[in-house]
């Protein structure tokens, strides 16, 4: 199933509020190692989607939408 890139970057964030809180993020059993995800590799995805939902929107879905639009944002403080 298809997610938006907001949805991707709220389990993305998640997952690094999990690990950063103490879960465990690997372990070992008779000499094989199993790694749920790394924080390096989590804040690498986090940046990625930030940078995708400040170009195409939070409802974007990758690969779903026929063409991502471009959205510039103008804030101004008074």
């Amino acid at each position: 199933m298809a997610q938006t890139l907001s949805y991707q970057l709220q389990r993305v964030q998640t997952a690094i509020d999990k690990l950063e809180s103490g879960a465990v993020s690997s372990y070992e059993i008779e000499g094989r190692k199993i790694t749920y995800a790394e924080l390096s590799t989590l804040y690498k995805r986090e940046k990625e989607l930030i940078r995708l939902i400040e170009n195409y929107g939070g409802d974007y879905i990758l690969g779903a939408n026929t063409k991502p639009i471009r959205r510039n944002i103008r804030v101004s403080f008074s």
